[in-house]
């Protein structure tokens, strides 16, 4: 896979509010908000990566059913 050469043969547009930029910031804000910073916990990547499909199926507009369930 290194020996292979990328390149870009057209301009790359960057979206600010794209579907997955709104799931990365609504996930920000909702790990902030339930961060207790006197209590030190950690969350793993697993809580990282469920709430963030979580907030991407938000973003999509999945009902709150879809979005809750564990998959």
């Amino acid at each position: 896979m290194a020996d292979q050469n990328i390149a870009v043969t057209s301009p790359v547009k960057i979206d600010a509010d794209s579907k997955q930029r709104v799931a990365f910031d609504l996930m920000n804000h909702i790990g902030m908000k339930c961060y207790d910073t006197e209590k030190g916990d950690q969350q793993t990547r697993a809580y990282w990566l469920q709430l963030y499909r979580q907030c991407y199926k938000a973003a999509t507009g999945s009902p709150l059913e879809s979005i809750l369930r564990d998959e």
